[in-house]
């Protein structure tokens, strides 16, 4: 973009402020500023690259001896958004990173990738409906011992899709509902087991000032395993059955921009949620979980702060000294990126995490660092 002191920049910066507001209406115009029709691109996209260094002190999530190594990290994403025509919209999303572990004898590498296929449908007289198609993979060490008793931090490789249909309506006063459906088929490397989950979930929204919102949901989801057998209230497998399980959820986000300029933005979420299952309650956990994200955002600075913790308790399952299992999480990420041309930026980011447990196997910390260079496009 030309720089804003000339005369004959200022008009290039109007017609390209002009141009991206149409963009995002959708169409052609001719435009009295201009003695030429705009005929705008249906299609926009982004394309980032990233590439970086970090270390992380305990790569295997190690209760005792953890294994420390330096990675090297190379990330990419892509956005891809169709301009809204006739009502209809669509949105599609790449995101995927790889680390390689230098000095690491338990884990070489680790792999992600989320891909979303968004169409959104504009029904008028304030409904929309929306069908989202999602692809998860994952190759990294994992903490399983919330859902899989007997198995605490584990290689995990896997890759599941999900759909997700959504309607919602917005009423008066800026009051909102949606309903959502999912069905998902995840397949997992031994030891873990796939399965099938299929969930509804129902959220009431308020929406006020510059996009903030506060929304109360509530969730119910179906999880059937392909092979594995349900247990006595002692852990013993039952020969013939196949676990079930059935979570229930109610959740209340707050998004609130402080500012005229939408620069400070806090998320505060608390979430309950009970899992249950289908033989004599071997499975079943209730977790409570508190969260608040802090961003801050500029021309040149994205900054963000995000601290949880969470508390599983066990109705069921007890420790070697026959108390009753529980557990804690505490994590927290912190992350700053500063804008250096137009397509390069400069990040850094520390995160940590650390589980307390009356279960001995199950305690551990990690900490990582990383920084880099993103590149976009």
């Amino acid at each position: 973009m030309p720089r804003r002191g000339s005369s004959a920049g200022k008009a290039r910066w109007r017609r390209a402020v002009v141009v991206a507001f149409i963009g995002w209406t959708g169409g052609t115009i001719h435009a009295q500023e201009f003695d030429f029709p705009i005929l705008l691109p249906k299609w926009d996209r982004e394309i980032s690259f990233q590439t970086g260094a970090g270390y992380r002190d305990n790569v295997g999530l190690s209760t005792q001896s953890p294994q420390a190594s330096a990675f090297i990290l190379t990330g990419l994403e892509l956005i891809l958004l169709r301009l809204p025509e006739n009502g209809t919209q669509f949105h599609f999303f790449l995101s995927g990173q790889d680390l390689r572990f230098l000095s690491s004898s338990i884990v070489n590498k680790e792999q992600a990738v989320f891909a979303q296929a968004l169409v959104k449908r504009d029904f008028g007289s304030g409904w929309e409906g929306s069908l989202g198609v999602e692809y998860v993979y994952q190759n990294q060490v994992v903490d399983v011992s919330i859902t899989e008793p007997g198995l605490t931090t584990v290689p995990v490789e896997g890759h599941g899709i999900v759909l997700r249909p959504e309607l919602r309506h917005d009423f008066a006063e800026n009051f909102w509902v949606s309903l959502e459906l999912s069905g998902r088929r995840q397949f997992f490397r031994l030891p873990l087991d796939d399965y099938w989950d299929y969930g509804r979930r129902l959220t009431l929204g308020k929406s006020y000032g510059s996009r903030s919102e506060v929304s109360f949901g509530y969730q119910i989801e179906e999880r059937a395993y392909d092979l594995e057998e349900l247990r006595t209230m002692t852990g013993e497998s039952i020969p013939g059955t196949h676990r079930k399980s059935l979570h229930q959820e109610v959740r209340l986000i707050w998004k609130h921009y402080w500012d005229t300029q939408n620069h400070w933005r806090t998320m505060t979420k608390l979430t309950a949620r009970r899992s249950e299952d289908n033989g004599m309650g071997y499975f079943d956990y209730t977790k409570l979980q508190a969260g608040e994200q802090i961003l801050f955002h500029t021309k040149h600075w994205d900054i963000s702060a995000e601290a949880r913790v969470a508390r599983y308790d066990y109705p069921v399952q007890t420790v070697p000294d026959l108390a009753k299992r529980q557990s804690s999480e505490l994590a927290f990420d912190f992350r700053c990126e500063r804008r250096l041309t137009g397509f390069l930026k400069v990040f850094a980011e520390y995160e940590r995490e650390q589980v307390f447990s009356n279960l001995d196997l199950e305690r551990y910390q990690v900490n990582t660092v990383k920084g880099g260079l993103n590149w976009t496009f």
